[in-house]
């Protein structure tokens, strides 16, 4: 497997990974949301068995590009989040 292609890869299994959390964070960022703990502490759980399920296929499928795959999945879920931390500040101080 070449390097774009792993590096690409990782960009779309810390998207998948990051599915369970942005949906309930989305939905808690709407006014009158109703979300739980629970469902918090599920869909990390959800999202860190996926990317840890991704990690361990990387690994076993192409140890030779797994440092590419691993980096671009670690950047790609730490940018999105990096992404909705601004938005939900921007929630709690009133901005758009």
């Amino acid at each position: 497997m070449g390097q774009a292609i792993a590096a690409t890869l990782g960009v779309l299994a810390a998207l998948i990974g990051s599915i369970p959390p942005a949906v309930l964070f989305e939905g808690a960022l709407r006014k009158g949301a109703r979300t739980s703990l629970a469902a918090g502490i599920v869909s990390i759980a959800i999202s860190f068995l996926t990317l840890l399920v991704a990690l361990f296929l990387g690994y076993a499928l192409a140890p030779e590009t797994f440092l590419v795959f691993a980096m671009a999945l670690v950047a790609s879920f730490l940018a999105l989040w990096g992404i909705e931390a601004v938005r939900a500040w921007r929630a709690a101080n009133g901005r758009a």
